[in-house]
C-alpha cells in the first residue's frame, strides 16, 4: 500500500505492508485518499457550532447532571455515524457537590470565586475563626495555623521556552513566524497547589484555607482545581486578587480579623461512564482516539468535538480504506482522578490504558492518539490598569498557545506527526519526547506527557498526545471565544491525517523503542512511579 508522507520539505511515497485481502488492496489503490480533502471535513462554522453547543451545557464536573447531558449528547452525535458500534464502561463514584459557599470578614461579606473542589463541608452555618496570612515559602504548621483560617497565595509556575526545543524535551519546533522567544519563558497560575495547602492545613489543625489568586474575581469565578476525587479534611475557597488584598492589608495592619467561612457540600453516590465508539476496519487491531468529557470550559474538553467529526469522515470512506479499526474513547474521570479509590490516581484514562496494555501483546491494539485543548487561544497575564492590584488575562488575537505534542519513543511516529503539523500549518507546535525529564532507569524514559496521554505512555503504548496549557483552562468564565476555531480545524485535519496514516504504518514503526521497553518491563525494569 502506497501512502504519501510529508517529512520536512519532502513529500515521500512510501510503501507499507499491511495484512489486507486482495480485493481490499485493489479497492484501496483506486479509492483511498492519501490525505484528507479539507472539503470533506467539518467547516470552521460547524466546529464553532459544536463548541457553542458544548458551552451551553455549562461546567461539567465528573458525574454532574451537566456532565451526564454532555456524554449523552456526544453519544448521540457519534452514535449516528454509520457503522459505529457503541459500548460503555461504568464507574461508581461519590460525586461532590458544592451547595453554597460564602465568606464574611469582620462582619462584612466578601465575594468568593469558588469553593475548592472536594472540600470538607462546614454545613450551612460555616466555621468561625481568626485569619492568618502565611505567604509562599512559609510552612503551614500547628504553631502558626492551628484553630485558624489560613490565607495563602496561589503559586505560579514558570517554564523556560528553551525546554521545548531539541536537544532538551523537544524533537521538533514548528514556529515559522518566530513568535516564541527562545530565551524567554511562560507562566500561569497553578491552582493545583491548593492540594498541598489544604493537606498541610488539615495536618496543622487549621479550620479552613482561603487561596488568593493574582487574577480578578470575574476571571476565576467557578474555578475548578484540584480534582483528585478524594475528600479534604478542611474547607477551602478561592478569592480574587482584590478580595485577597483587602484581607492581607487588614492583617498587615495588625488588626485581629475574624472570619466565617462556609463551604456547604454533599457527597452523592453516582454512576459515570466512558463511552466507546468503535468504527470497524479491515483488521480488528485498533487505533484508539481518546479525549475526556468532563471539564469546566469549552477549550478544556473540546477533543470530543474533533473526534465526532473525525468519525464522520473516516466512516465516509470504504472499509478497505480503514486497514485498522478505529475506536473513539470518550473518557470520564478527568476531574475525578481517583476514580476507583484512593490507591490509584489515573482517572478514566488510566483505567482504559490498563485495559489496552493487557491487549497490546495480543496484537489487538496499535496506538493511542489523545486530543486535548486544540486551538487554545493565547491569553497574556498583564498588569491591571488604573493601579489595581494583580494581573488580568487579555487575549492575543494573533496567537494560540504553544501546542505540546509528546510522542512515544518512535522516530517514524515523531516524523509522521511532524510532517502533518507542517503540512496543515499548525503553527506554534512542539513535537516532544515527553513533558518530564528523562530517567534512563525506567521504562518509558519520559514518564510525563502533560495530560490524558500520560497513562497510555506509562503503560508503554505507542502514544501521540497533543495538549496546550491555556491560562483560561480552569475557569468557566471563558467560553467558546477562547478557542481559535481556524487553528482547531487545522489541528483536527492534521491529526485525522495522522490516524489515516497509522492505519497503514507497519506496527514495528508505530511502536519504535516501545517494543524493546515492553520486553525490559517484563524482565523487571521498573516503570514510572
Amino acid at each position: 500500500m502506497k501512502r504519501l508522507i510529508l517529512i520536512g520539505p519532502m513529500l515521500l511515497a512510501l510503501t507499507f505492508p499491511v495484512s489486507l485481502p486482495g480485493a481490499a488492496l485493489a479497492a484501496q489503490a483506486t479509492t483511498c485518499p492519501v490525505r484528507i480533502d479539507p472539503a470533506s471535513f467539518a467547516s470552521e462554522a460547524r466546529l464553532l457550532e459544536l463548541a457553542e453547543r458544548q458551552e451551553d451545557f455549562g461546567p461539567r464536573p465528573t458525574g454532574s447532571a451537566a456532565h451526564d447531558d454532555y456524554i449523552d449528547w456526544l453519544e448521540d452525535e457519534i452514535g449516528a455515524v454509520p457503522g459505529v458500534q457503541l459500548s460503555s464502561l461504568p464507574y461508581e463514584i461519590d460525586r461532590w457537590d458544592g451547595l453554597a459557599t460564602g465568606l464574611t470578614v469582620g462582619g462584612q461579606d466578601v465575594a468568593v470565586a469558588a469553593p475548592v473542589p472536594f472540600s470538607s463541608s462546614t454545613g450551612p452555618g460555616g466555621v468561625t475563626a481568626p485569619l492568618t496570612y502565611l505567604p509562599a515559602g512559609t510552612a503551614i504548621t500547628a504553631a502558626n495555623a492551628a484553630g485558624k483560617i489560613v490565607v495563602r497565595d496561589l503559586p505560579w509556575s514558570t517554564v523556560p521556552n528553551l525546554l521545548f526545543y531539541p536537544p532538551l524535551l523537544g524533537y521538533h519546533m514548528y514556529d515559522p513566524g518566530l513568535t516564541i522567544n527562545l530565551l524567554g519563558s511562560d507562566s500561569m497560575e497553578a491552582p493545583a497547589g491548593a492540594d498541598t495547602d489544604l493537606k498541610a492545613a488539615a495536618a496543622a489543625g487549621a479550620v479552613g484555607v482561603l487561596e488568593v489568586s493574582r487574577l480578578p474575581h470575574d476571571q476565576i469565578e467557578g474555578m475548578y482545581a484540584p480534582y483528585e476525587g478524594l475528600p479534604y479534611q478542611v474547607p477551602g475557597a478561592y478569592l480574587g486578587v482584590d478580595q485577597g488584598e483587602r484581607i492581607k492589608q487588614a492583617l498587615a495592619a495588625g488588626q485581629p480579623v475574624e472570619a466565617v467561612l462556609t463551604v456547604d457540600a454533599a457527597w452523592t453516590p453516582k454512576t459515570t461512564r466512558t463511552v466507546l465508539a468503535t468504527l470497524p476496519g479491515v483488521s480488528e487491531q485498533k487505533i484508539v482516539v481518546e479525549s475526556h468529557t468532563d471539564g469546566m470550559s469549552p477549550v478544556w474538553d473540546n477533543g470530543p468535538l474533533t473526534m465526532v467529526e473525525m468519525a464522520r469522515y473516516l466512516a465516509s470512506l470504504p472499509v478497505s480504506c480503514r486497514p485498522r479499526t478505529v475506536q473513539f474513547a470518550l473518557v470520564t474521570g478527568h476531574l475525578y482522578q481517583h476514580l476507583t479509590g484512593p490507591g490509584v490516581r489515573e482517572g478514566g484514562a488510566g483505567q482504559l490504558a490498563a485495559m489496552l496494555d493487557a491487549e497490546y501483546d495480543q496484537g489487538k491494539v496499535s496506538s493511542v492518539v489523545v486530543l486535548e485543548h486544540l486551538g487554545a487561544r493565547r491569553y497574556d497575564a498583564v498588569t491591571r490598569a488604573g493601579g489595581l492590584p494583580g494581573l488580568e488575562l487579555v487575549a492575543d488575537p494573533s496567537l494560540t498557545e504553544l501546542l505540546w505534542v509528546p510522542v512515544s519513543e518512535s522516530t517514524p511516529l515523531r516524523e509522521l506527526v511532524k510532517g502533518h503539523v507542517q503540512h496543515w500549518d499548525v503553527r506554534r507546535t512542539a513535537v516532544l519526547k515527553g513533558l518530564s525529564a528523562a530517567d534512563l532507569g525506567t521504562v518509558p524514559h519520559h514518564c510525563g506527557f502533560g495530560g490524558e496521554g500520560t497513562p497510555y505512555n506509562r503503560h508503554l503504548l505507542p502514544t501521540i498526545a497533543p495538549i496546550a496549557a491555556p491560562k483560561t483552562l480552569f475557569s468557566p468564565r471563558f467560553g467558546a471565544e477562547a478557542i481559535d476555531v481556524a487553528v482547531m480545524r487545522r489541528a483536527s485535519l492534521a491529526f485525522t491525517d495522522v490516524v489515516l496514516d497509522l492505519g497503514t504504518m507497519p506496527q514495528a514503526d508505530v511502536a519504535g523503542d516501545v517494543t524493546f521497553m515492553r520486553a525490559q518491563r517484563a524482565s523487571g525494569t521498573p516503570g514510572c512511579s
